[in-house]
């Protein structure tokens, strides 16, 4: 068949040639092998269990990577426009997300140590006691020893860097900074940690990052299930430890033991690492204690009362034990599902779908609000990007400010000068 009459042909089932998820599968080989009898019978297992039509990319990309043809890939549109917004309370999404605030919303002393607080302009400790600027800069210094430092309301890894101490000064981005020169790097929200030290199994892929388990739990029927985990390795020596920093993903299995091979952010799977050439495949990992960490998530969702699913970042603590680093209410569904080698709600998957297109389809049906949930994500995107643009202005005006002073302090100079003449 042409290249042109299978293109026709996917379209039919909603896969389309511009698209970036079939760029992004296509330029990794995942789209090689074209099984139409498995999309028809994707099709009819969505219809039945959903009601629905959806686009199969994903179901085509996972069996080209695993070789399993699985009905219960769920399609990454279905997941973030309808099943998230139905499990998740998108409105208020943002005050969870907020790392500011975990110390207060997650239960747990297994967690990097809380040196210091930047929220919506003030400086707190790490006893949420409110200090001035000069005061939180006397803490850093004294500190002592390298620090993490990331915006609070930030996604993805974004602004997450270290703070160096040399010979009694900070640095920052190999800078020496201030804590003036934080502010203006960083905003109005960043949260400063203790380094986690992770265990020399999980450091050995990447040192130069603290990696972590991405682990997800859900919240059926009144109780709360581990659904999956796999690990995230840095790349490129950078402190971040996911894919889209260079890195890879790793699955992991029910026993702890990771797979031979991890996907980068293009879906490239390699058995080595790409910065460290560290090999999966010769290597033997196995998560230490494996089933305390799944525990430890179920735990920790207890107190997410508005989120039934939630994705965790756990680091594997130098004892072996799990350390909470932030919990996650959306995630990149498709990823998910290729690094973990599974569908998303394994053997919960029709019921699930079942559930969620019933409510979805009923009069009555208020849960998050159906219809305005789209609207709502809108807004809130839209009023963190006049957050950011007034954070900018902000900075600008400070930084004109400053200027002003210096002419001030010139001009005073000058001044005190020309008296001194005059006399």
């Amino acid at each position: 068949m042409s290249e042109n009459n299978s293109e026709n042909r996917l379209s039919e089932y909603g896969i389309k040639a511009d698209s970036k998820a079939f760029k992004r599968f296509d330029k990794a080989g995942l789209l090689d092998e074209i099984d139409y009898n498995y999309l028809n019978e994707v099709q009819d297992y969505w219809l039945k269990h959903y009601k629905k039509k959806i686009t199969p990319i994903t179901h085509l990309a996972y069996m080209n990577l695993t070789g399993e043809r699985d009905n219960r890939i769920v399609p990454s549109s279905e997941m973030w426009n309808e099943m998230l917004p139905f499990f998740n309370d998108m409105t208020i999404r943002p005050g969870y997300s907020d790392k500011n605030m975990y110390d207060t919303l997650v239960k747990t002393n297994n967690r990097p140590e809380i040196v210091l607080k930047r929220v919506h302009g003030n400086y707190f400790n790490t006893n949420n006691e409110y200090i001035d600027s000069s005061t939180a800069e006397e803490i850093l210094i004294k500190t002592k020893e390298d620090l993490i430092i990331k915006p609070s309301n930030a996604d993805n890894g974004r602004g997450v860097g270290k703070i160096l101490h040399r010979q009694g000064k900070m640095y920052y981005k190999d800078k020496s900074v201030t804590i003036e020169d934080l502010e203006k790097s960083l905003g109005h929200n960043f949260i400063v940690q203790t380094v986690i030290k992770q265990h020399p199994l999980m450091a050995e892929p990447h040192p130069a990052s603290v990696n972590s388990l991405r682990m997800v739990t859900f919240r059926w029927k009144g109780e709360i299930k581990h659904l999956l985990t796999y690990a995230r390795f840095g790349g490129g020596n950078n402190v971040k430890d996911h894919a889209i920093a260079g890195g890879v993903s790793v699955s992991v299995d029910d026993d702890g033991i990771l797979g031979k091979y991890g996907l980068d952010t293009h879906c490239i799977a390699h058995t080595h690492h790409p910065t460290t050439n560290f090999s999966f495949i010769d290597n033997h990992i196995q998560i230490p204690n494996y089933k305390q960490f799944t525990q430890f998530v179920v735990d920790l969702h207890d107190n997410i009362l508005h989120h039934d699913y939630v994705s965790w970042d756990i680091a594997v603590g130098e004892d072996g034990e799990p350390v909470f680093i932030e919990p996650n209410f959306r995630g990149t569904t498709w990823r998910y599902q290729l690094a973990a080698k599974r569908p998303i709600f394994g053997d919960l998957t029709e019921e699930v779908l079942q559930f969620v297109s019933n409510e979805l389809n009923n009069d009555g049906y208020v849960r998050s609000g159906k219809y305005d949930i789209k609207k709502l994500i809108k807004q809130n995107n839209r009023l963190k990007k006049q957050n950011e643009k007034s954070d900018k202005e902000i900075i600008k005006l400070k930084k004109i400010l400053s200027n002003v002073k210096k002419d001030i302090e010139v001009m005073d100079k000058y001044y005190t000068k020309l008296q001194n003449i005059i006399k």
